[in-house]
Protein backbone atom coordinates (compact mmCIF):
# COMPACT_ATOMS: atom_id res chain seq x y z
CA UNK A 1 0.00 0.00 0.00
CA UNK A 2 1.34 3.63 -1.21
CA UNK A 3 -0.75 6.08 1.32
CA UNK A 4 0.08 9.26 0.67
CA UNK A 5 -0.79 12.99 2.38
CA UNK A 6 -3.11 14.59 0.00
CA UNK A 7 -4.86 17.97 -0.34
CA UNK A 8 -7.46 19.68 -2.47
CA UNK A 9 -9.80 23.00 -1.93
CA UNK A 10 -12.79 23.20 0.30
CA UNK A 11 -16.25 23.20 -1.42
CA UNK A 12 -16.08 27.31 -0.44
CA UNK A 13 -12.54 27.32 -1.22
CA UNK A 14 -11.27 29.34 1.83
CA UNK A 15 -8.98 26.37 2.67
CA UNK A 16 -7.33 22.88 2.03
CA UNK A 17 -8.67 20.04 2.65
CA UNK A 18 -5.87 17.36 4.05
CA UNK A 19 -6.05 13.63 3.49
CA UNK A 20 -4.45 10.51 3.39
CA UNK A 21 -4.85 8.42 -0.07
CA UNK A 22 -4.56 5.16 0.41
CA UNK A 23 -3.88 3.29 -3.03
CA UNK A 24 -2.59 -0.26 -3.94
CA UNK A 25 1.04 -1.01 -4.57
CA UNK A 26 0.60 -4.01 -6.66
CA UNK A 27 -1.55 -2.31 -9.33
CA UNK A 28 0.09 0.73 -10.98
CA UNK A 29 -0.88 -0.69 -14.71
CA UNK A 30 -4.23 -0.28 -14.18
CA UNK A 31 -7.14 1.94 -12.94
CA UNK A 32 -8.21 1.16 -9.63
CA UNK A 33 -12.30 1.68 -7.82
CA UNK A 34 -11.86 4.17 -4.62
CA UNK A 35 -13.91 4.38 -1.05
CA UNK A 36 -14.27 8.05 -0.24
CA UNK A 37 -14.46 7.65 4.06
CA UNK A 38 -17.15 10.25 5.46
CA UNK A 39 -16.56 9.94 9.15
CA UNK A 40 -19.32 10.88 11.80
CA UNK A 41 -20.28 13.71 13.74
CA UNK A 42 -17.88 15.62 15.98
CA UNK A 43 -14.43 16.92 15.35
CA UNK A 44 -12.89 13.52 13.84
CA UNK A 45 -9.66 13.60 11.63
CA UNK A 46 -8.32 11.62 8.98
CA UNK A 47 -7.79 8.62 11.18
CA UNK A 48 -10.99 8.15 12.56
CA UNK A 49 -9.82 9.72 15.82
CA UNK A 50 -10.95 12.40 18.06
CA UNK A 51 -7.64 14.08 19.40
CA UNK A 52 -9.69 16.76 21.25
CA UNK A 53 -11.66 14.23 23.74
CA UNK A 54 -8.32 11.73 23.10
CA UNK A 55 -10.72 9.01 21.77
CA UNK A 56 -8.62 7.03 19.46
CA UNK A 57 -10.55 4.74 17.42
CA UNK A 58 -8.31 4.51 14.30
CA UNK A 59 -11.82 3.58 12.53
CA UNK A 60 -10.87 5.04 8.60
CA UNK A 61 -6.67 4.80 8.84
CA UNK A 62 -7.67 0.69 9.86
CA UNK A 63 -10.10 0.83 6.88
CA UNK A 64 -7.88 2.09 4.26
CA UNK A 65 -5.23 -0.60 5.42
CA UNK A 66 -7.49 -3.64 4.86
CA UNK A 67 -8.75 -2.22 1.61
CA UNK A 68 -6.00 -0.92 0.09
CA UNK A 69 -3.37 -3.60 1.03
CA UNK A 70 -5.29 -6.37 3.02
CA UNK A 71 -7.60 -7.25 0.50
CA UNK A 72 -6.10 -9.92 -2.64
CA UNK A 73 -3.85 -7.94 -4.73
CA UNK A 74 -6.21 -7.93 -8.02
CA UNK A 75 -9.20 -6.52 -5.73
CA UNK A 76 -7.73 -4.06 -4.06
CA UNK A 77 -9.25 -0.45 -3.80
CA UNK A 78 -8.12 3.15 -2.97
CA UNK A 79 -9.08 4.86 -0.32
CA UNK A 80 -9.64 8.88 0.78
CA UNK A 81 -9.92 10.10 4.15
CA UNK A 82 -9.55 13.37 4.92
CA UNK A 83 -9.58 16.10 8.09
CA UNK A 84 -12.98 18.16 8.14
CA UNK A 85 -12.96 21.77 8.25
CA UNK A 86 -11.35 22.58 11.31
CA UNK A 87 -9.48 19.37 12.24
CA UNK A 88 -5.75 18.14 11.91
CA UNK A 89 -4.18 20.36 9.21
CA UNK A 90 -7.32 21.41 7.39
CA UNK A 91 -7.90 25.08 9.43
CA UNK A 92 -7.19 28.22 8.45
CA UNK A 93 -4.41 30.40 10.89
CA UNK A 94 -6.05 32.36 13.72
CA UNK A 95 -9.72 30.66 13.08
CA UNK A 96 -10.62 28.44 16.29
CA UNK A 97 -13.80 28.28 15.37
CA UNK A 98 -13.91 26.75 11.69
CA UNK A 99 -15.22 23.62 13.07
CA UNK A 100 -18.25 24.95 14.97
CA UNK A 101 -19.23 27.49 12.01
CA UNK A 102 -18.96 24.74 9.62
CA UNK A 103 -22.83 23.33 8.26
CA UNK A 104 -24.56 19.60 7.60
CA UNK A 105 -24.53 21.22 3.83
CA UNK A 106 -20.47 22.10 4.03
CA UNK A 107 -20.14 18.83 5.02
CA UNK A 108 -21.73 17.51 2.37
CA UNK A 109 -20.17 19.66 -0.26
CA UNK A 110 -16.57 19.45 1.11
CA UNK A 111 -17.26 15.68 0.31
CA UNK A 112 -18.34 16.09 -3.36
CA UNK A 113 -14.85 17.89 -3.15
CA UNK A 114 -13.43 14.30 -1.97
CA UNK A 115 -15.12 12.40 -4.61
CA UNK A 116 -13.93 15.29 -7.46
CA UNK A 117 -10.25 14.76 -6.25
CA UNK A 118 -10.52 11.29 -6.73
CA UNK A 119 -12.45 10.98 -10.18
CA UNK A 120 -9.63 12.90 -11.75
CA UNK A 121 -7.14 10.70 -10.15
CA UNK A 122 -4.87 9.24 -12.85
CA UNK A 123 -5.04 5.37 -10.98
CA UNK A 124 -8.68 5.71 -10.27
CA UNK A 125 -11.66 4.79 -12.05
CA UNK A 126 -13.89 7.23 -11.87
CA UNK A 127 -16.86 4.77 -12.92
CA UNK A 128 -16.14 2.57 -10.03
CA UNK A 129 -16.15 5.56 -6.93
CA UNK A 130 -17.77 4.46 -3.60
CA UNK A 131 -18.76 6.33 -0.58
CA UNK A 132 -18.43 5.16 2.89
CA UNK A 133 -20.27 6.87 5.37
CA UNK A 134 -19.93 6.04 9.16
CA UNK A 135 -22.93 7.19 11.64
CA UNK A 136 -23.28 10.99 10.71
CA UNK A 137 -21.88 10.69 7.52
CA UNK A 138 -24.33 7.58 6.57
CA UNK A 139 -26.62 9.74 7.39
CA UNK A 140 -25.90 12.51 4.87
CA UNK A 141 -25.06 10.06 2.25
CA UNK A 142 -28.11 10.68 0.00
CA UNK A 143 -27.46 14.39 -0.04
CA UNK A 144 -24.10 13.47 -0.85
CA UNK A 145 -25.00 11.57 -3.91
CA UNK A 146 -27.11 14.30 -5.43
CA UNK A 147 -24.37 16.94 -4.92
CA UNK A 148 -22.46 14.81 -6.85
CA UNK A 149 -25.03 14.72 -9.84
CA UNK A 150 -25.37 18.49 -9.12
CA UNK A 151 -21.90 19.29 -9.83
CA UNK A 152 -21.22 16.89 -12.95
CA UNK A 153 -19.31 14.32 -11.88
CA UNK A 154 -20.06 10.76 -12.38
CA UNK A 155 -22.73 9.33 -10.67
CA UNK A 156 -21.62 7.75 -7.36
CA UNK A 157 -21.29 3.75 -7.94
CA UNK A 158 -22.37 2.60 -4.56
CA UNK A 159 -22.84 3.70 -0.68
CA UNK A 160 -21.68 1.39 2.23
CA UNK A 161 -23.55 2.58 5.14
CA UNK A 162 -22.23 2.00 8.74
CA UNK A 163 -24.24 2.76 11.39
CA UNK A 164 -26.52 5.39 10.33
CA UNK A 165 -28.76 4.03 7.25
CA UNK A 166 -32.44 5.82 7.43
CA UNK A 167 -31.52 7.82 10.74
CA UNK A 168 -32.01 11.55 11.45
CA UNK A 169 -29.27 13.30 14.05
CA UNK A 170 -32.95 14.04 16.08
CA UNK A 171 -34.18 10.55 16.50
CA UNK A 172 -30.85 9.13 16.90
CA UNK A 173 -30.40 11.85 20.21
CA UNK A 174 -34.10 10.47 21.03
CA UNK A 175 -32.96 6.39 20.90
CA UNK A 176 -29.66 7.68 23.14
CA UNK A 177 -31.63 9.22 25.51
CA UNK A 178 -34.11 6.24 26.08
CA UNK A 179 -30.78 4.28 26.26
CA UNK A 180 -29.52 6.76 29.25
CA UNK A 181 -32.65 6.10 31.32
CA UNK A 182 -32.72 2.47 30.95
CA UNK A 183 -28.96 2.67 31.93
CA UNK A 184 -29.49 4.73 34.51
CA UNK A 185 -32.50 2.08 35.60
CA UNK A 186 -30.34 -0.70 35.99
CA UNK A 187 -26.99 1.41 38.14
CA UNK A 188 -27.24 -0.62 41.44
CA UNK A 189 -26.43 1.22 44.83
CA UNK A 190 -25.67 4.88 45.95
CA UNK A 191 -25.02 5.29 42.30
CA UNK A 192 -27.99 4.40 40.91
CA UNK A 193 -29.88 6.76 43.78
CA UNK A 194 -28.18 9.43 42.75
CA UNK A 195 -28.59 9.24 39.00
CA UNK A 196 -32.16 8.33 39.21
CA UNK A 197 -32.68 11.50 40.83
CA UNK A 198 -30.87 13.81 38.41
CA UNK A 199 -31.24 12.32 35.41
CA UNK A 200 -35.01 11.78 34.42
CA UNK A 201 -36.74 11.90 30.86
CA UNK A 202 -38.06 15.42 31.81
CA UNK A 203 -34.80 16.76 32.61
CA UNK A 204 -32.97 15.17 29.56
CA UNK A 205 -35.91 16.63 27.12
CA UNK A 206 -35.88 19.98 28.87
CA UNK A 207 -32.22 20.18 28.22
CA UNK A 208 -32.60 19.22 24.40
CA UNK A 209 -35.18 22.01 24.34
CA UNK A 210 -32.95 24.32 26.00
CA UNK A 211 -30.10 23.56 23.06
CA UNK A 212 -32.82 23.77 20.47
CA UNK A 213 -34.02 27.67 21.97
CA UNK A 214 -30.30 28.55 21.41
CA UNK A 215 -29.10 27.15 18.00
CA UNK A 216 -32.80 28.97 16.91
CA UNK A 217 -31.84 32.24 18.53
CA UNK A 218 -32.29 35.00 16.59
CA UNK A 219 -29.90 35.84 13.96
CA UNK A 220 -29.30 32.55 13.52
CA UNK A 221 -25.46 32.07 15.08
CA UNK A 222 -23.36 29.31 13.57
CA UNK A 223 -22.22 28.18 16.74
CA UNK A 224 -23.54 28.97 20.58
CA UNK A 225 -21.77 28.32 24.06
CA UNK A 226 -23.24 26.16 26.82
CA UNK A 227 -22.58 25.05 30.39
CA UNK A 228 -21.59 28.56 31.35
CA UNK A 229 -19.06 28.84 28.05
CA UNK A 230 -17.22 25.69 28.20
CA UNK A 231 -18.56 24.14 25.57
CA UNK A 232 -19.24 25.14 22.01
CA UNK A 233 -22.07 23.53 19.47
CA UNK A 234 -22.18 23.99 16.13
CA UNK A 235 -25.39 25.66 16.06
CA UNK A 236 -25.74 25.96 12.53
CA UNK A 237 -25.02 22.19 12.05
CA UNK A 238 -28.13 20.88 13.93
CA UNK A 239 -30.53 23.69 11.90
CA UNK A 240 -29.65 21.78 8.69
CA UNK A 241 -29.81 18.54 10.56
CA UNK A 242 -33.13 19.12 12.48
CA UNK A 243 -34.48 20.63 8.70
CA UNK A 244 -33.26 17.13 7.24
CA UNK A 245 -35.73 13.91 5.91
CA UNK A 246 -33.08 11.57 5.58
CA UNK A 247 -35.98 8.83 4.48
CA UNK A 248 -37.20 11.54 1.73
CA UNK A 249 -33.33 12.02 0.85
CA UNK A 250 -32.65 8.18 0.60
CA UNK A 251 -35.84 7.65 -1.82
CA UNK A 252 -35.08 10.54 -4.01
CA UNK A 253 -31.37 10.64 -4.69
CA UNK A 254 -30.28 6.67 -4.05
CA UNK A 255 -29.93 4.75 -7.35
CA UNK A 256 -26.80 3.04 -6.88
CA UNK A 257 -25.47 0.01 -5.33
CA UNK A 258 -25.85 -0.19 -1.34
CA UNK A 259 -24.29 -1.95 1.54
CA UNK A 260 -26.15 -1.11 4.69
CA UNK A 261 -24.65 -2.01 8.42
CA UNK A 262 -25.68 -1.49 11.90
CA UNK A 263 -24.84 -3.57 14.79
CA UNK A 264 -27.96 -5.17 16.67
CA UNK A 265 -25.05 -3.36 20.53
CA UNK A 266 -25.03 0.05 18.69
CA UNK A 267 -26.52 1.90 21.29
CA UNK A 268 -26.30 5.54 19.58
CA UNK A 269 -28.04 4.70 16.19
CA UNK A 270 -31.44 2.58 15.43
CA UNK A 271 -30.17 -0.89 13.69
CA UNK A 272 -33.90 -2.23 12.52
CA UNK A 273 -34.01 -0.05 9.32
CA UNK A 274 -31.18 -2.67 8.41
CA UNK A 275 -33.82 -5.82 8.46
CA UNK A 276 -33.63 -6.58 4.48
CA UNK A 277 -37.66 -5.68 4.21
CA UNK A 278 -37.20 -2.36 5.78
CA UNK A 279 -33.81 -1.13 4.03
CA UNK A 280 -35.23 -2.48 0.59
CA UNK A 281 -38.81 -0.16 1.30
CA UNK A 282 -35.63 3.01 2.53
CA UNK A 283 -34.15 2.58 -1.24
CA UNK A 284 -36.63 1.90 -3.93
CA UNK A 285 -34.72 3.16 -6.61
CA UNK A 286 -31.47 1.44 -5.85
CA UNK A 287 -29.34 0.08 -8.31
CA UNK A 288 -29.42 -2.96 -5.17
CA UNK A 289 -29.42 -3.13 -1.66
CA UNK A 290 -27.93 -5.76 1.15
CA UNK A 291 -28.34 -5.02 5.01
CA UNK A 292 -27.23 -6.89 7.69
CA UNK A 293 -27.40 -6.04 11.76
CA UNK A 294 -24.32 -8.13 13.49
CA UNK A 295 -25.90 -9.65 16.83
CA UNK A 296 -22.48 -8.33 18.94
CA UNK A 297 -21.72 -4.57 16.65
CA UNK A 298 -21.14 -1.48 18.07
CA UNK A 299 -21.01 1.97 16.90
CA UNK A 300 -17.16 1.98 17.46
CA UNK A 301 -16.91 -0.74 14.18
CA UNK A 302 -15.83 -3.41 17.17
CA UNK A 303 -17.90 -6.22 18.41
CA UNK A 304 -18.40 -6.58 22.03
CA UNK A 305 -19.70 -9.72 24.46
CA UNK A 306 -22.46 -8.62 27.12
CA UNK A 307 -24.41 -5.62 27.13
CA UNK A 308 -23.58 -2.09 25.64
CA UNK A 309 -24.15 0.97 27.86
CA UNK A 310 -24.66 4.37 26.83
CA UNK A 311 -22.92 5.78 30.29
CA UNK A 312 -19.89 3.64 29.81
CA UNK A 313 -19.35 4.61 25.95
CA UNK A 314 -16.45 6.66 25.83
CA UNK A 315 -14.30 4.52 28.71
CA UNK A 316 -15.44 1.68 26.05
CA UNK A 317 -14.54 3.63 22.98
CA UNK A 318 -11.06 4.11 24.40
CA UNK A 319 -10.99 0.23 25.08
CA UNK A 320 -12.31 -0.92 21.74
CA UNK A 321 -9.41 1.71 20.13
CA UNK A 322 -7.13 -0.68 20.61
CA UNK A 323 -9.27 -3.30 18.76
CA UNK A 324 -8.77 -3.88 15.22
CA UNK A 325 -11.75 -3.27 12.89
CA UNK A 326 -14.57 -6.41 13.42
CA UNK A 327 -13.42 -9.12 11.35
CA UNK A 328 -17.37 -9.84 10.25
CA UNK A 329 -18.63 -6.36 9.19
CA UNK A 330 -14.82 -6.43 6.92
CA UNK A 331 -16.03 -9.90 5.66
CA UNK A 332 -19.61 -8.45 4.87
CA UNK A 333 -17.84 -5.54 3.19
CA UNK A 334 -15.61 -7.52 1.50
CA UNK A 335 -18.09 -9.84 -0.02
CA UNK A 336 -19.90 -6.81 -1.20
CA UNK A 337 -17.31 -5.33 -2.57
CA UNK A 338 -16.02 -8.56 -5.11
CA UNK A 339 -19.71 -8.65 -6.24
CA UNK A 340 -20.55 -5.19 -7.00
CA UNK A 341 -17.24 -3.81 -7.90
CA UNK A 342 -14.98 -6.68 -9.31
CA UNK A 343 -17.85 -9.09 -10.60
CA UNK A 344 -17.23 -12.33 -8.51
Amino acid sequence: MISNEVSFPSANGELQLFGDLSLPQEQEDHLVPAIVVVNGSGPIDRNGNIPQMKIKLNTSNQFAKHMAEERPKDRAIAVLSFDKRGVGKSTTKGDKNLFYRTGMMDIVLDAVEAARYVSEHPRIDKSKIVLMGHSEGAIIMPIICQEVKKAGLTDIFGCIFYCGFGETLEKAMELQREHILADVQMEKGIKGLILRSVVTSDKLIKQFEDMKKKVNAPGDPDFISMQCGLVKQPAKWFREHMKYDAEDALKENITCHCLAITGQKDVQVHNEQCSSEKAAAFVPFAASVESHRPMNLTHALRSIDGRASILNIKKDYIRMGKLPLDAELLALTDDWCDRKLFGF
